[in-house]
C-alpha cells in the first residue's frame, strides 16, 4: 500500500494512535478500540484548516462531515508523549489529497471548504484587532510616562502577538475549492 493512501497519528498528548485507510471508496478509520468504515459517498462536506497546537508548533487538519454519521478529523501534528509533539507534514499533505480526490469521485456533490466558517474568521478579525490596539496602546503610555521597561514588555508582547495570530487568519480565511485543486497553503509538504 503507498504512502499516500494511509496515514497514522497520535491525535491527543495521551492517548492511542489512530490510523486511516483509504481503500476505494471507503476510510478506514482504527483508533485500536474499534475500526470503522466510512463511506465517502456519504461525505457531505470537507474542511480544511490551520489549527496550531501550542506556542512554536503549527498543524493542519481536515475535517470530513459524514452525512448521517461521525464527523472523521486528521490533523498533521503526531503526539508521540504529553510534551513531545512532531509534525508530519509531508504525510499529512499527501493523505489529505488523496482522500479529497476520493470523496470528490464517490460524490460530486460535496463541498470543500477551506479556513474557518466566515463568522468565526470576521470574529478572530474584530478580536485580534482589538487586543493589538490595546496592547499598542499600553504600550504608547507606558513609553510616554517613562516606563521604558513595560513599554519594551508591551512591544515584546505585541510582536509575539502578531507572530502567533498572523497565520491563523491568513491561512483561515473562508474560502471554496474543488477536490482536484486544494489550497496549497493548508496541505504543507
Amino acid at each position: 500500500m503507498s504512502a499516500s493512501l494511509a496515514y497514522s497519528q497520535n491525535p491527543k498528548p495521551i492517548g492511542y494512535p489512530v490510523s486511516f485507510r483509504l481503500e476505494g471508496e471507503r476510510l478506514i478509520v482504527d483508533t485500536g478500540r474499534r475500526v470503522q468504515e466510512v463511506r465517502l459517498a456519504a461525505v457531505e462536506r470537507v474542511r480544511l484548516t490551520y489549527e496550531p497546537k501550542g506556542f512554536a508548533s503549527r498543524a493542519f487538519r481536515t475535517r470530513l462531515f459524514v452525512r448521517g454519521g461521525p464527523t472523521v478529523t486528521f490533523t498533521s501534528v503526531h503526539w508521540r508523549s504529553p510534551t513531545d509533539a512532531g509534525s508530519q507534514d509531508a504525510d499529512y499533505a499527501a493523505f489529505s489529497r488523496a482522500v479529497l480526490a476520493a470523496v470528490g469521485r464517490a460524490n460530486p456533490g460535496a463541498r470543500f471548504t477551506a479556513g474557518k466558517s466566515a463568522f468565526v474568521w470576521y470574529a478572530s478579525i474584530a478580536l485580534a484587532a482589538v487586543t493589538l490596539v490595546t496592547v499598542a496602546m499600553f504600550t504608547w503610555r507606558a513609553f510616554t510616562q517613562g516606563a521604558h521597561g513595560a513599554a519594551l514588555l508591551g512591544a515584546l508582547v505585541g510582536a509575539v502577538g502578531i507572530w502567533q495570530i498572523e497565520p491563523i487568519i491568513r491561512l483561515n480565511k473562508p474560502r471554496a475549492f474543488t477536490a482536484d485543486a486544494p489550497p496549497g497553503d493548508l496541505l504543507p509538504g
